[in-house]
């Protein structure tokens, strides 16, 4: 009982060493571990939600862009004859109205995606807005949209909890890992990675959303004119007589184009950084994780679960044990990593090369067969593993293809 005693003072007293060396350390970490460490359940249900529909909006970043593209191109065209008198310029009315109607036939292309989504994210979305510390404020021509966020300092510190519960995990599988310095870190260092990929997906969550709605109260003036403006494009009779008081709720419009115009292109802005930064966690995960399956799984035969929620419980082998571990098959994110089963290691060595554009679409096969696998749910690990591993050479395809155009 005594040396029980010895055993768990002298794990609480290094790990609180650990925390303190630590050089993210930051006010309120000890809440945020605790946090995370009860709240584990929660967070690995709505992660999964999450991840899911940010990998949709991820999907539908071309209709965004075209949308974006369309509002920009309504402003410009709007600016350019706002002063001028429509009413005797029909060449220009005509111009204005494809434009509106151009601008409407993406909005609602896109609002019905954008609001399923909203739909079921909106749960999680609410669970994770009670973990983010700031607001956004997103202004339209009518009023305010107020979204709440995760600051930089926020989201990497409960990452950082994350990597704390992976370090916990270790030394409860086994005590002697309390012992092995390098272990501890690597642990918490590739814990801290895979932390911020949910967090990260809410983050875009919240934003995108905010500025879906901001855009929508703008887009109302130009869908209640809609059909006056289908009515003039298409020459009918009745509309083109009625012509006076379409042009009327055009220029009464104004606000709403110029704000449409401003939303569409600080969103997508926006949007794309997000994204970025997103693929960017992911490639940090693959070099982090391929680092600690080196170290710690070289006699793994088993290969990576499929991308999943981030949050799973850990299948670990230490260096001293010869025993197998089990892999997660959870599927709810296009690129989420899972760092709780080994990765395979890819070999890319002797790729064929291709020009750019038949790697590009190498690559977009190549992606759409493994998101089909990864949504499924039910394919085998060997299935799992096949797919990342064409992923990973049409990948290294594009990349070839891209040095070799230089």
């Amino acid at each position: 009982m005594f040396r029980n005693l010895q055993i768990k003072t002298l794990c609480g007293l290094l790990l609180f060493l650990i925390l303190f060396a630590s050089q993210n350390v930051q006010a309120g970490v000890f809440s945020d571990i605790k946090l995370w460490v009860s709240e584990q359940a929660n967070i690995r249900q709505h992660s999964k939600a999450i991840t899911a529909e940010v990998k949709t909006l991820y999907r539908e970043r071309k209709s965004i862009q075209r949308f974006a593209e369309g509002a920009c191109s309504l402003v410009k065209v709007y600016q350019s004859i706002r002063n001028k008198n429509l009413k005797s310029n029909f060449p220009q009315l005509l111009e204005i109205a494809r434009s509106i109607s151009q601008v409407v036939s993406e909005f609602k292309n896109l609002a019905p995606k954008a609001e399923a989504m909203y739909k079921k994210a909106k749960p999680s979305m609410t669970y994770f807005s009670e973990l983010a510390d700031q607001t956004q404020t997103i202004q339209t021509a009518k009023k305010k949209i107020i979204v709440k966020t995760f600051s930089e300092n926020r989201l990497m510190s409960l990452a950082g909890a994350n990597g704390w519960n992976r370090v916990f995990d270790t030394v409860k599988e086994n005590p002697i890992n309390l012992f092995k310095w390098g272990r501890l870190s690597d642990e918490y260092k590739l814990g801290k990675i895979e932390g911020q990929y949910p967090l990260k997906c809410a983050q875009i969550a919240f934003e995108a959303s905010g500025f879906y709605f901001a855009a929508k109260e703008s887009m109302q003036d130009l869908l209640g004119i809609q059909n006056e403006i289908k009515g003039i494009i298409g020459g009918d009779l009745n509309a083109i007589l009625n012509m006076g008081n379409t042009v009327n709720k055009i220029q009464n419009s104004g606000n709403s184009i110029e704000s449409i115009g401003e939303l569409a292109e600080e969103g997508t802005n926006k949007l794309s950084m997000r994204m970025t930064e997103l693929v960017k966690l992911q490639e940090d995960y693959v070099a982090a994780n391929k680092i600690y399956n080196q170290k710690y799984n070289k006699n793994e035969n088993s290969g990576a679960s499929a991308p999943g929620a981030v949050t799973a419980s850990p299948a670990r082998t230490t260096p001293s044990s010869s025993s197998s571990t089990s892999s997660s098959s959870s599927s709810s994110g296009a690129y989420a990593p899972n760092s709780r089963a080994p990765r395979p290691v890819t070999t890319t060595s002797n790729v064929p090369a291709v020009s750019l554009q038949q790697a590009m679409a190498n690559y977009q096969k190549s992606y759409e067969a493994y998101i089909k696998i990864a949504q499924a749910g039910t394919a085998s690990q060997t299935e799992v593993n096949a797919a990342i591993e064409k992923l990973a050479i049409a990948r290294k395809q594009v990349e070839q293809a891209k040095a070799s155009e230089r």
